[in-house]
């Protein structure tokens, strides 16, 4: 029971973590209210870090290496919206799709996903949704990137980051989601690769 409190009061911290990047994202150009949001962010980040290391969690040990790991959060979770938004706007640009240019962001895709599920420590369910992937043409190509992108949106539009409310339900959904584009992305690059050749 112990165990578990530590482990929803880290998600709780890491939530308003996650609420706080986002904001500083959208809010660039308002110097003041970076300055407090960036104290508040450093505030949370240090209990954060008190939280997993009561849980044995791996943590940074100094306040240096424990800066770098908020600033590469807040940089994933932007840095992947921005890539993800980009590759579905070209795919749908034309009919047909530049494999190695997609699969290129895909990777980008996997590796800031990745990331972000170290960073995090979110809840590892017993049991989660494994879904595949298949496509063998352009158009089931294109349906299987939609379906990574609605993994990717309903994960960094969940109302833990956004809204910063507190439910377990919302933290496994996260997990549940950011494994989901973690999966996508890998398979959808194999996918590309043999599209590419395909086509010659």
């Amino acid at each position: 029971m112990k165990c578990i409190r530590r482990l929803e009061t880290a998600i709780v911290i890491q939530s308003a973590l996650i609420f706080l990047c986002a904001i500083s994202v959208a809010a660039q150009g308002r110097r003041n209210r970076d300055d407090t949001r960036r104290q508040i962010a450093n505030d949370t980040f240090r209990e954060l870090m008190k939280v997993q290391r009561e849980i044995h969690a791996p943590n940074p040990k100094t306040d240096e290496e424990r800066a770098a790991t908020l600033r590469q959060i807040r940089e994933d979770f932007r840095t992947i919206q921005d890539v993800n938004n980009r590759m579905m706007a070209r795919a749908w640009k034309s009919e047909k799709i530049d494999y190695d240019e997609t699969s290129s962001m895909l990777a980008e895709i996997n590796d800031k996903a990745v990331r972000l599920k170290n960073n995090l420590s979110l809840p590892h369910p017993e049991k989660l949704e494994r879904q595949d992937v298949n496509a063998g043409g352009v158009k089931e190509f294109k349906s299987a990137l939609l379906l990574m992108d609605r993994s990717l949106m309903s994960f960094v539009n969940n109302r833990i980051f956004r809204e910063n409310v507190i439910e377990v339900n919302l933290a496994t959904q996260a997990t549940q989601d950011l494994e989901n584009v973690i999966g996508f992305s890998s398979k959808l690059r194999k996918i590309a690769a043999n599209l590419k050749t395909a086509q010659r």
